[in-house]
């Protein structure tokens, strides 16, 4: 009897490179035919799957089917008509298959060779079963692996004994049967299933039959394992420019790799241009390390113009838990290069005024947090203030809550240096303690509490040269009431009414001995409203009395969802506040009665989402703060998104009044359109613009932008940007990381499984 064809099942587990057919010639179910379980896993482009029916036979016996079955006297086995030989991992079938049981099979006409997910079909084929010579042969093949959705074409495919696949004029493809969207064609192509790479001579990216992309020589990978090669470059093009990067990634150990960049910038102005920046050279690099506990990762970018100067940038990451409980860290930044920036950066690093440098140490069991810190900065202008650094701050904390008790301790040691010697620095001791008392049930609860604020200081002063200690211990008294209704209307829909009231009492404490370091205004908000704090940080404690009343009502529909949430409120002061940010305390600073009128409405959907924020000043007749954010995203894959941002100051320059609008149209089933726009109505210019057109099916996505945007300098650029997916393949293109656009919503919306 003849030989299992198990030997060939192994050809078909590594063919990456699979044909072009009709759809019924390949198992292919439209995804209106299949199940529920089987739609799920399609993503939302795919109109079908490759449904693989074929199914490995029970035990080790030979099955032969044919309209006649002989064998002649030298023991050649002769198959004609409809002839099936089927093996428990593959089975052949041809209109004619001839051959010597152990020795080799020859098929001719409509032959078909199926393993498990995977299925040949050819004119002619010839497959050697002879011990230590397993070969195969097939002419004019059409070829498909289920699974991955890969099929193609070949002039013929072979396979020696060694087990090297050799494709002669081939292509393949993602794209579903009828869509050819991109084709990789190669004139010679070698595959290895055992290191696990293929090799192609000739290749042409085809994009709808027309080569976009042409490479000599092409290595790519056969399976998940990583493989040393040039990645897919990416290039950009601008009115002065061509930028090309070409990634070449080295796969040095199973838990490290490298990834080297090239860069090159290729002036399209004549050479009479001013632009000292508009053709040049450089590289990035990057360096990742698995270790047993944790990652370790080093990035630089460098750039050389075209007079040969240099920018640089380089920043190592590293974070370590050793234990379940204590971890290590380290973030550094650096620009060796005196504050110049590469002109292409494909990494993560990015242009700053100053550059951060800490290590870090952190235990954490169970309630309670530990942490120490030594923060650092790099400031490559010389003009600009540096920030003041941590030399060092460690921090713990603990959580202590029951149903009735509640005692939150956090305390925090910080040596502060002033790089640039002027004002103050010093250490500081904080000690923050929030101890309280519950009591209430499902209609309502009363919270009585009191918050410890302990500071101590040992400053030093640049400019008196002198040195200074002084402390605060200060103690708030606050009491949180609150009391729920409930109601049920229209059947499924609940509503909850929560009015508020809370009391604040913070004594005023002399503080004009005590610099800034880290304190921060908090903006008034709903929320706000009922902390027991007014600035953020450790170095100013707020005096104040008031009583802050509010009033919040839910909506709910049959689900239990929180569907519309309204909150209203205001704090009415019945003392003058005599702390501000900067300065000597003691002069009144803030004398008015009550806060604007805070309010706040929000509704959650399910595909459209609204949160508004408004506070007025009945007292100056104004509005205060108006932030309106809107997002409706139904199932079409329609995206509208709309917001609107007003802060009001007295400076005029610290004014905040913008808008933004952007939007995804679907223009049909694949194609969409998108555009945003965002103003400042202060400086009355729009300061972003995006239009672009996006296309999408199964197998590639692309999309295609003119973006017009102001830099960190405060200038304008433009550009067009073009991005480009391959499913199964690659992606070439750029982005703008300028700045966050609708066309990356377009990008990152889509169900394909990029």
């Amino acid at each position: 009897m003849p030989k299992h064809l198990r030997y060939y099942a192994l050809l078909f587990q590594s063919l990456f490179i699979l044909p072009m057919a009709e759809a019924n010639e390949w198992d292919w179910v439209p995804r209106e035919s299949l199940s529920e379980s089987q739609q799920a896993t399609l993503g939302q482009y795919c109109r079908g799957a490759y449904v693989d029916s074929w199914q490995v036979v029970d035990g080790d016996n030979t099955h032969l089917l044919a309209d006649l079955i002989y064998r002649d006297e030298q023991g050649t086995l002769y198959m004609e008509g409809a002839a099936t030989l089927r093996q428990p991992l593959s089975e052949l079938d041809a209109d004619t298959i001839k051959g010597v049981p152990g020795d080799y099979y020859q098929a001719q006409g409509n032959v078909a060779l199926r393993s498990k997910g995977q299925v040949i079909r050819s004119d002619n084929a010839y497959i050697s079963t002879a011990e230590g010579n397993q070969s195969a042969q097939f002419d004019n093949a059409r070829f498909l692996t289920h699974d991955s959705r890969l099929r193609g074409e070949a002039g013929q495919i072979a396979r020696n004994k060694e087990g090297l696949i050799f494709i002669k004029e081939g292509f393949y493809t993602t794209c579903e049967p009828g869509e050819e969207s991109w084709q990789l064609y190669g004139s010679s192509i070698e595959l290895d299933t055992d290191s696990g790479f293929g090799t192609a001579k000739h290749v042409q990216i085809r994009v709808h039959d027309v080569p976009i992309f042409y490479f000599p020589w092409l290595r790519f990978p056969l399976d998940q394992r990583r493989q040393t090669g040039f990645l897919f470059p990416s290039f950009g093009f601008s009115g002065k420019q061509l930028t090309l990067s070409t990634p070449y990634y080295l796969n040095l150990a199973p838990n490290y790799d490298a990834t080297i960049t090239p860069n090159l910038v290729i002036p399209i102005v004549s050479e009479d241009s001013n632009d000292k920046d508009d053709s040049g050279q450089g590289f990035d690099i990057e360096l990742r390390h698995l270790g047993q506990y944790g990652k370790t990762q080093f990035e630089q970018s460098t750039f050389y113009d075209n007079h040969g100067n240099e920018g640089t940038l380089r920043k190592f990451t590293s974070d370590q838990q050793l234990t379940q409980s204590f971890g290590i860290g380290a973030y550094l930044e650096d620009n060796p290069t005196e504050n110049v920036e590469p002109d292409v950066n494909n990494t993560s690093i990015q242009e700053e005024d100053n550059y951060e440098r800490r290590g870090y140490a952190r235990y954490n069991l169970g309630n309670f947090s530990s942490n120490v810190q030594v923060r650092r900065f790099q400031t490559p202008d010389p003009t600009e203030d540096k920030p003041l650094e941590w030399l060092p701050r460690l921090s713990a904390s603990y959580r202590y809550a029951d149903t009735r008790y509640s005692y939150r301790p956090d305390v925090e040691f910080t040596d502060f240096y002033e790089p640039d010697k002027e004002g103050s620095d010093g250490k500081r001791m904080v000690l923050n303690q929030d101890i309280n008392v519950s009591t209430g049930n499902a209609w309502g609860q009363a919270t009585a509490g009191v918050l410890h604020q302990y500071r101590d200081y040992s400053l030093h002063n640049y400019d008196t040269k002198q040195d200074k200690d002084t402390s605060v211990n200060h103690l708030s008294y606050y009491l949180d009431t609150s009391v729920v209704f409930d109601r049920r209307f229209n059947t499924d829909w609940r509503q909850t009414l929560e009015p508020r009231v809370n009391y604040l009492y913070a004594p005023y404490e002399d503080q004009s001995d005590i610099p800034d370091f880290d304190a921060n205004e908090m903006e008034m908000t709903y929320g706000q409203a009922f902390s027991h704090r007014r600035f953020s940080g450790n170095d100013r404690i707020g005096d104040t009395e008031q009583v802050a009343l509010g009033l919040e009502s839910r909506l709910y529909n049959g689900n239990n969802i929180n569907r519309w949430t309204f909150q209203g409120g205001q704090v009415f002061y019945l003392r003058d506040r005599k702390v501000d940010i900067d300065g000597e305390t003691g002069n009144i600073v803030d004398s008015s009665h009550h806060s604007p009128v805070l309010t706040t409405a929000a509704y959650n959907g399910d595909n459209f989402t609204l949160a508004n924020h408004f506070n007025y000043d009945f007292d100056e007749d104004r509005v205060d703060l108006a932030q309106t954010a809107l997002k409706y995203t139904p199932d079409s894959g329609f995206v509208f998104n709309l917001s609107f941002s007003y802060l009001h100051d007295d400076n005029e320059d610290d004014m905040t009044k913008q808008s933004s609008f952007g939007t995804i149209i679907p223009i049909n089933e694949n194609w969409h359109f998108f555009h945003q726009q965002s103003y400042d109505w202060i400086d009355r210019e729009q300061t972003a613009q995006v239009e672009g057109f996006g296309y999408e099916n199964c197998c590639v996505k692309t999309s295609f932008s003119y973006q017009r945007w102001r830099d960190n300098d405060g200038q304008f650029d433009e550009g067009v940007f073009l991005q480009l997916i391959l499913r199964s393949l690659s992606g070439v293109g750029r982005t703008n990381s300028d700045i966050d656009t609708i066309a990356d919503d377009y990008w990152n919306q889509g169900k394909v499984g990029y």
